[in-house]
């Protein structure tokens, strides 16, 4: 049998797939953000020199835990797309680290290491902004074309 190429064929589907749209950018730009805050978080407390106290090590524990989850989060969007179900879970992570300081405590106030505190509210941030981000792309996309967004 004879394959006809049509233009609902794989060139058709390569074409789309060069072409950046809401999807393209929330597979590839937003995925790949994601990625690079999560091995950030597993890095951070090295690289900002936290010192090694009980408080120091709380928040260590914390950026490390919501950094390899967020990294098998991205690593999944990597694999397979996922829809609006990874972006609630890097949702609830930046909402996380933006309340973990306050809820942990991480040994009182006086003995949070700043660098710790700066570093879970900046990157709770951009979680929240990446997630956020990246739901609105999905939801552009199934209203654009509900046949191929997931």
């Amino acid at each position: 049998m004879a394959r006809h190429s049509s233009p609902h064929g794989r060139a058709a589907a390569r074409g789309a797939a060069s072409t950046p749209g809401p999807l393209g950018m929330r597979d590839q730009l937003v995925t790949g953000l994601m990625l690079l805050a999560g091995i950030w978080l597993v890095l951070a407390s090295w690289l900002l020199r936290y010192p090694f106290d009980d408080a120091a090590v709380d928040a260590q524990r914390n950026e490390t835990g919501v950094g390899i989850v967020l990294l098998l989060v991205a690593f999944a969007r990597i694999v397979r797309p996922r829809g609006w179900l990874s972006d609630l879970i890097v949702l609830l992570l930046g909402v996380w680290l933006l309340v973990a300081p306050a809820v942990i405590d991480y040994g009182g106030p006086a003995n949070t290491p700043r660098e710790a505190q700066a570093n879970e509210v900046v990157t709770g941030i951009v979680l929240v902004v990446l997630a956020l981000v990246s739901m609105l792309l999905l939801f552009r996309a199934r209203r654009m074309n509900p046949q191929e967004a997931r």
